[in-house]
């Protein structure tokens, strides 16, 4: 894999401790991107926040860390960094703790901006550990592998079995208890997390090689975006049980794993520009038979393939950043910008479906995809 390494880009490689400890800490801030809608679906049916207002609550936390993880490694340069990640563990406990004291709703939404911003900065701290290795794609596929197992687990446990018992506050409680085990897991990080990349122009960190780039990882990510916010509607309209619904969405799950443990293995070796080319029609293929399968078995097949597919083709997207920037400083930004798109690809979605017909959204994101197979080759031909 042609990825220059990162004494090429003048800076030294972050030690194995940073990078396990980064892991942790960016495990941490993802937790609420796997289970937020189960935390704010209890809260919802305790009456707490209104179907509108959990909506809007789940759009501000998700934007304020996409926010704060794109400037989060620069704060990070100003003072100690490992004080700094502590404190944001510290505030980020706090701000779980709010729900179980709070009932007003504006304070909620509040209470999960706040969050959001030091989501964002444990996320950022995350980001340096990975793209500074030696191998960030590698990197890039364990953290995705590792975050998604405990948001698995929690999707699962936290409905069935501690929630109905302990309440909708018990999910922040967990968040809580991480946030505060994060506390210690931040004094574990070297000092290299703050080093500054070597000062370049902006003309030559921007580049049009590196803008085209971006636009096509955004694209990608809107696409799964969208197919990950319609796949359950594709069953409900088919009729299908809610049982093999939900049958469905755990394949998905299960493989976004299996597909990241593969590329974390050996899969990281293969050349990121054929995968990331490959990848666009394999996926356009899958999201256009996603809205065109009839039966429970190809359901769940297609939304297995849908799953790993999506977080199997993230680390290589990071390899193509690192390419096109050798500071790596535009590669900090791609969990902002998976995020962005991620949570753009439904909304420009859903101006094609029609109650009872959701088919339109998939053949938008087959095309976004394809789009951005084009924009990946532009990228590629001009940064030579």
């Amino acid at each position: 894999m042609s990825v220059t390494t990162l004494e090429h880009g003048g800076l030294a490689p972050t030690s194995t401790r940073t990078v396990i400890a980064g892991l942790f800490l960016g495990t941490v801030s993802f937790m609420i991107t796997g289970i937020q809608p189960v935390l704010l679906g209890g809260l919802a049916e305790e009456g707490r926040l209104s179907e509108a207002t959990l909506g809007r609550a789940a759009w501000v936390e998700v934007s304020a860390l996409a926010l704060a993880a794109a400037i989060g490694p620069r704060l990070l340069r100003f003072g100690s960094a490992r004080r700094t990640i502590a404190a944001a563990c510290l505030a980020l406990a706090l701000a779980n703790a709010v729900v179980y004291i709070s009932h007003d709703t504006l304070a909620l939404i509040l209470s999960r901006v706040f969050a959001g911003l030091m989501e964002g900065l444990l996320l950022a701290t995350a980001n340096i550990a990975i793209t500074r290795g030696r191998h960030p794609e590698r990197l890039s596929a364990l953290f995705l592998m590792v975050s998604a197992i405990p948001q698995v687990a929690a999707s699962y446990l936290l409905p069935a079995t501690v929630m109905p018992r302990f309440g909708a506050d018990s999910g922040f409680g967990l968040l809580c208890a991480l946030s505060v085990v994060g506390i210690a897991v931040a004094f574990l990080i070297g000092n290299e997390i703050q080093d500054a990349p070597p000062h370049k122009p902006a003309a030559q960190v921007w580049t049009p090689a590196v803008l085209i780039g971006l636009c096509a990882v955004i694209l990608q990510n809107a696409a799964n975006g969208a197919g990950w916010e319609y796949q359950a509607r594709i069953g409900e309209n088919l009729h299908f049980s809610g049982k093999l619904v939900g049958t469905a969405i755990a394949a998905d799950l299960i493989f976004q794993i299996i597909g990241t443990f593969a590329v974390a293995w050996i899969a990281w070796r293969l050349p990121f520009r054929v995968v990331l080319l490959g990848s666009c029609f394999i996926q356009a293929g899958i999201l256009i038979t996603m809205g065109m399968v009839h039966s429970p078995f190809a359901y769940v097949a297609i939304c297995a393939l849908f799953g790993m597919m999506w977080l199997g083709v993230n680390p290589y997207q990071v390899s193509l950043l690192v390419d096109l920037d050798k500071t790596r400083q535009v590669a900090l930004l791609l969990a902002s910008l998976q995020l962005m798109g991620f949570s753009t690809g439904p909304l420009i979605c859903s101006f094609f479906v029609s109650p009872g017909n959701v088919a339109g959204a998939f053949w938008v994101a087959a095309g976004m995809v394809l789009v951005a197979f084009v924009l990946y080759v532009i990228a590629i031909v001009v940064s030579r």
